[in-house]
């Protein structure tokens, strides 16, 4: 042993022997438990169990609430925590909550809260005003008001069927609807009932007054029961408001003023003090008319003086039927689109005598709102009803001539049984429409217009070559008229035929030669009335782009007038006139007037005019229409007729021929041949095929007509087009399928 002598140091050398045995013992002990350097590798704690969660959807409805907050109530309280399974609603009302396996989801109820300008209600198509928290018992997922009040219920005890029992029974709600999708399922009666509990704030604002409902449920069942005696009729639904004490009550006219407060219970403008009958609503009154619905029948009665107002909503385009019959006394009935009638201010009235039936048929093209009035002379009960009568479409083709022509030009075609069997009226513009011709078998009607109206208008004729003017007291077949005047004409026409037949009218124009011209002056011009009626345009020889022959007129105008200083020079202005003369009847050889070749029409169809290049520029005005050609390329231009003077076709370029006629002079076809030739002139003898063609028009302005037909038939000359009966017929039945008149 280390002994000193000095104090401090035996201190020292004996603290650090008693070290040495402490850490000697501290050694042995843990030895003997296993620690120390053992082999064996040190031991950890388990880990903590994984949380799963699945996804649990609840529906918040009113209408269907849009971010609302949902949580499933895991303390059972109705309190909110932030601990709880919280989300927020949907457009569709759902909520998707995510529960741990640590819960059994059903086992818990559901809080939905409600609040204003955050949560959208579809029902309402509106943010709510109004905070409102509504509940499901547990295992409900779809919360709504109803699920609120059997929550209530079974929070005072009672078991869930027992809780569904009362409030179906309270509301007339079937049991097995009370907890589902009302508006899914279609419940009207649901989703009224609903929303007016929410809007009559029925329900506590927030979950902390929702728990002290449960406690204290008295407030909430009785206004429960005050709404469900005020909608106790099934086959109704009431308006019900808060009066100013805030009591429930009924609202009988609707008006928000409660009927314990209202001056004027049923709304009838009549002060109750003054009304025999305060709670009886008139509902046919002109300040709130009653809805009438198509097909739905009102019987009602009347006193005598009385009025009745229905207001009725339908598509546009109708013909509406609105009848009264089982009339017991004298009544009137008026109708009117968009505003109430009265006695003097109407669309249509019936006010036939004593307990006859009363009837109005109007046809309406436009206009959904219609306002009727059944009116008592005296006491009467009535049954009202209106309904859509079929529209029947009046089918009408108008014939239409051409120069030195008439409406007779068509009577081939109009006696053939394919087309009118002889029923064909004649109209013009000097007299009215008073006869109708007898549809075909077809059901289709035929009418022809005899042109000539403006003729003898000294401010709107024009005169012809030498000063020639129309003398004819009926006019000269539109000879003296430009296109507009003629176009003015087939609108005349168009509206005389409207007017017999209805505005359920379609008309197809039948132009032959410069009668397809007046039809395209008509639907050209941006002015003309009723081109809505027409369907379809059809025209045969008709001169598109003019005729050569037209020419003829402006060669005399510069070279040969006046007349009597030029029918005898033994040169070509004889010749020219009398070729003149003989056309027009005044010569031997045709014995008949052909043509007249001094009439303004003439000079009209030159394809260089005024009238042909002013049409033709407007060309794309013709639209929305079905358009068809009929052409002829199988005669020679210059055969005017055929069999005529000793049986032979006269022919303009024959010229000194022998018993041939007479024939312009060769210098004036090389004017009207304008640089041409004649066989670049082929078609019907007058006027070119690829002038009779629309289409030669159409297609540079990438339009195109919808039907074409083409003839290389020998000699169909042009007077007699109207005569092929079979081409007109292939072509109008092509067009009948177009326009919808024949499958």
């Amino acid at each position: 042993m280390f002994f000193t002598q000095k104090n401090g140091c035996f201190m020292f050398i004996c603290q650090r022997m008693t070290m040495v045995i402490l850490s000697s013992i501290l050694f042995f002990i843990l030895s003997a438990c296993g620690g120390g350097s053992s082999d064996e590798p040190a031991k950890t704690a388990p880990p903590a169990p994984k949380i799963i969660y699945t996804d649990y959807t609840i529906t918040a409805i009113d209408g269907y609430l849009e971010n609302a907050t949902a949580w499933l109530d895991v303390n059972n309280t109705g309190s909110y925590s932030s601990t709880h399974p919280t989300s927020q609603t949907h457009g569709n009302g759902e909520a998707i909550l995510s529960i741990p396996d640590t819960l059994i989801a059903t086992n818990f109820p559901v809080i939905v809260e409600a609040k204003p300008l955050i949560t959208f209600d579809k029902g309402l198509n509106r943010l709510v005003t109004n905070s409102f928290t509504l509940a499901a018992p547990a295992g409900e997922r779809v919360v709504t008001p109803f699920s609120t009040l059997v929550y209530i219920k079974m929070k005072s005890g009672l078991s869930q069927d027992a809780a569904i029992s009362d409030i179906a029974n309270e509301l007339q709600i079937s049991n097995v609807e009370l907890l589902t999708d009302f508006i899914a399922n279609n419940n009207q009666r649901m989703t009224l009932i609903a929303a007016d509990m929410v809007r009559l704030n029925i329900f506590p604002e927030t979950p902390t007054q929702l728990v002290e409902v449960t406690v204290n449920p008295l407030n909430i069942s009785t206004e429960v029961t005050q709404y469900a005696n005020i909608q106790s009729d099934t086959s109704s639904f009431k308006a019900v408001v808060r009066n100013s004490s805030n009591i429930i009550e009924l609202d009988t006219d609707n008006d928000g003023i409660a009927d314990g407060e209202d001056g004027d219970i049923d709304g009838d403008d009549i002060p109750n003090e003054q009304d025999p009958y305060p709670y009886i609503i008139d509902r046919h009154t002109e300040r709130k008319p009653s809805e009438l619905l198509l097909g739905q029948i009102k019987t009602e009665t009347l006193l005598a003086g009385q009025w009745h107002y229905f207001e009725l909503t339908t598509l546009d385009n109708i013909l509406l039927n609105v009848n009264l019959s089982q009339l017991t006394g004298d009544v009137d009935l008026y109708v009117k689109q968009d505003s109430v009638p009265t006695r003097f201010d109407y669309d249509c009235r019936s006010n036939n005598s004593f307990q006859s039936a009363e009837k109005c048929l109007q046809r309406l093209k436009q206009g959904q709102k219609h306002f009727i009035a059944v009116a008592a002379r005296e006491d009467s009960g009535y049954r009202l009803e209106a309904i859509l009568d079929e529209i029947v479409v009046s089918k009408v083709s108008l014939l239409l001539h051409g120069l030195a022509s008439e409406a007779g030009t068509w009577n081939k075609l109009v006696d053939d049984d394919s087309f009118f069997s002889g029923s064909c009226t004649r109209l013009n513009i000097a007299d009215e429409l008073t006869e109708l011709p007898q549809a075909n078998s077809k059901g289709e009607y035929c009418f022809r217009l005899d042109f000539g109206g403006y003729d003898r208008d000294s401010g709107l004729a024009t005169a012809g070559l030498d000063g020639k003017t129309c003398i004819t007291v009926d006019g000269c077949n539109g000879d003296f008229s430009n296109f507009n005047l003629l176009g003015k004409e087939v609108e005349t026409a168009i509206d005389q035929i409207v007017t017999a037949l209805g505005i359920d009218t379609e008309v197809v124009l039948l132009g032959h030669s410069r009668g397809g011209l007046a039809a395209r002056a008509y639907l050209q011009n941006s002015d003309s009335l009723y081109k809505e009626y027409v369907k379809s345009l059809v025209t045969t020889g008709t001169p598109h782009q003019g005729s050569p022959l037209g020419r003829f007129y402006r060669f005399m105008e510069l070279n040969c007038i006046p007349q009597i200083s030029y029918q005898n020079d033994s040169g070509m202005c004889e010749d020219n006139w009398e070729v003149v003369k003989m056309l027009a009847g005044e010569r031997w050889y045709l014995d008949y007037e052909y043509i007249d070749l001094r009439v303004p029409s003439i000079d009209f169809l030159s394809p260089e005019s005024t009238e042909i290049i002013e049409l033709n520029g407007n060309i794309l005005a013709l639209e929305n229409i079905i358009i068809a050609q009929l052409s002829y390329r199988g005669t020679n231009f210059g055969i005017l007729a055929e069999d005529v003077g000793l049986g032979s076709d006269y022919d303009l370029y024959d010229y000194g021929a022998w018993f041939g006629g007479d024939h312009p002079h060769p210098s004036t076809l090389r004017y009207i041949e304008n640089g041409q030739t004649r066989d670049s002139f082929i078609g019907d003898g007058i006027v070119p095929a690829y002038s009779q063609q629309l289409s030669e028009l159409l297609i540079p302005v990438a339009r195109n007509v919808d039907l074409s037909f083409s003839s290389t038939a020998y000699n169909v000359i042009h007077t007699e087009q109207t005569q092929q009966v079979s081409d007109l017929y292939s072509m109008f039945e092509s067009v009948r399928v177009q326009i919808g008149w024949e499958q």
